[in-house]
């Protein structure tokens, strides 16, 4: 840097022209911090707007509000599900539904069934399709009876289901009622065609006996001939039984169908019942079920008998009569106390206060293999005072 001195001042002092270019710096500085201090305002001003804007719309949310969002869940392919049929077509009276050996009407095609899911379907340990949900569809194909008497099976396409809650869902899968062979049902074919057999085999002897001449020919060929006209009998009813076909498919309600999906769905959660349930037991009162049984009446158009032995505990200052007990199936419907097949069978009976009574009651179901209750009423409220699932 260049000064210069001053003889008057006796000082150094810059020239005049480096006076005049800082004097022009400065001037040129102070003008562009005056114009970024204007430029960076309205950002400012703006970003403050944005900040008040969302604080006022944060005001419109009540304070301890929850903000809840639905989760949803894949039930993988291939899952199986456990049916029962529940609703099948019907003419309205159960004896049109059946024909004059009591057995039921043959299923048709595009027949519109209803069926409930009879366990909790659980993904990742929640809850995804409850017991109860409902699927809705038709009779999509009929398979034929087949040999060894056994009957034929259906299957059934489903197009939605509903759940509990009153929810509906699109929802298209295949299903079907074909039972396995089991070491049960091979052993009742097996007695069905040895049955058959000894039966031929008595018939084939006496025609051989009758044939060949009585008891001369039966001693001139040493039994030979009756021999012979027993197994002739044996091979032609153990034939005929094993050739013969089972009955044709049929829709009972209870009936139990396989189901797999054949794709990913996806599905929310659950929705738990809010309202908790209702406990229906009399304080005291123990009902005991010791033994179920399910009998069929030939004589009363194929309808079954639920026979319950049970014991009653008593130990409460109300009074039972069994004409305010009944069995309360899956679909809502009662069937009343009746009188049984057996001898020992009660019908009209009064258990007393404190006491303890055995029973062997009879209920009159058309449907066994539905799921049932056994309510009992109190006799002067009306109300359920004793509740119990039959166990399957």
């Amino acid at each position: 840097m260049i000064l210069q001195f001053n003889k008057s001042s006796g000082k150094l002092s810059r020239p005049a022209k480096t006076q005049k270019v800082l004097a022009a710096l400065c001037a040129s500085s102070i003008c562009a911090s005056l114009l970024s201090v204007s430029i960076s305002a309205p950002s400012v001003s703006a970003q403050e707007e944005r900040s008040s804007g969302t604080t006022r719309g944060g005001n419109d949310i009540a304070p301890g509000t929850v903000l809840k969002g639905s989760a949803t869940y894949t039930v993988p392919k291939g899952t199986p599900f456990k049916l029962k049929l529940t609703q099948v077509p019907t003419n309205g009276l159960r004896l049109l539904d059946r024909d004059l050996d009591g057995n039921l009407l043959p299923a048709q095609l595009n027949d519109e069934i209803c069926a409930k899911v009879s366990e909790d379907i659980y993904i990742d340990d929640h809850k995804v399709i409850p017991e109860g949900t409902v699927f809705h569809g038709k009779v999509s194909r009929i398979h034929d009876p087949r040999r060894f008497y056994r009957k034929g099976w259906l299957e059934v396409s489903f197009d939605s289901l509903k759940t509990p809650d009153g929810r509906r869902f699109a929802f298209k899968v295949d299903a079907d009622n074909f039972k396995t062979s089991t070491a049960k049902s091979k052993l009742k074919g097996t007695g069905r065609i040895l049955s058959h057999a000894a039966g031929g085999a008595i018939v084939g002897t006496l025609v051989a006996y009758q044939l060949t001449g009585g008891m001369k020919g039966t001693a001139e060929s040493k039994g030979m001939n009756l021999a012979i006209g027993a197994a002739a009998g044996a091979l032609i009813a153990g034939g005929y039984a094993a050739y013969e076909k089972g009955p044709r498919a049929v829709l009972e309600p209870g009936d139990d169908l396989n189901m797999a999906i054949d794709s990913d769905l996806l599905m929310p959660a659950a929705v738990e019942p809010k309202v908790r349930p209702k406990a229906y037991s009399l304080e005291g009162l123990d009902v005991t079920i010791k033994k179920i049984k399910t009998k069929k009446d030939n004589l009363a158009g194929g309808c079954y008998f639920k026979i319950l032995e049970v014991s009653i505990d008593n130990n409460t200052d109300h009074s039972l009569n069994a004409i305010d007990c009944y069995l309360l199936d899956s679909e809502g419907n009662k069937h009343p106390l009746t009188a049984g097949l057996d001898e020992d069978s009660e019908f009209i009976f009064h258990v007393e206060p404190n006491s303890i009574s055995q029973h062997k009651m009879s209920f009159r179901v058309d449907f066994p293999h539905l799921k049932y209750t056994l309510v009992w009423l109190d006799h002067n409220s009306r109300r359920v005072c004793y509740k119990q699932p039959l166990p399957l």
